[in-house]
């Protein structure tokens, strides 16, 4: 894959906020993958993956989730559940906003291959 075509599909981030800074991308594209391979995943694996300390990983998911009071601007591209084996866990599936947004970006990449 091209440097050009990731740049290209980075750009489909930056039409939703161009200050968007690459572990909120990373954040969102874990809970993609995870859901692409039917795992389940939560907000502690979203920061080892990413590498981020636990408030920003918080606050990503929220970002991308229903938001929370800091965070003026949520896109509901994320559910945030409780884990039903372990109802302190929260785990992280695409709404359906998130996965026509996700399967937008799957789809540049396929085509500019």
């Amino acid at each position: 894959m091209e440097t050009k075509t990731i740049i290209s599909a980075l750009h489909h981030f930056r039409k939703i906020d161009n200050k968007m800074q690459v572990s909120m991308i990373l954040s969102f594209l874990e809970i993609a993958a995870a859901q692409d391979r039917n795992e389940v995943i939560g907000v502690q694996e979203v920061d080892r993956k990413v590498g981020l300390q636990s408030g920003t990983a918080s606050r990503n998911v929220a970002y991308w989730g229903v938001g929370a009071p800091n965070i003026s601007k949520a896109m509901e591209f994320v559910n945030i559940d409780f884990d039903p084996r372990d109802r302190r866990k929260r785990v992280l599936t695409l709404t359906p906003k998130g996965k026509a947004f996700y399967k937008k970006i799957k789809h540049h990449l396929r085509e500019s291959n």
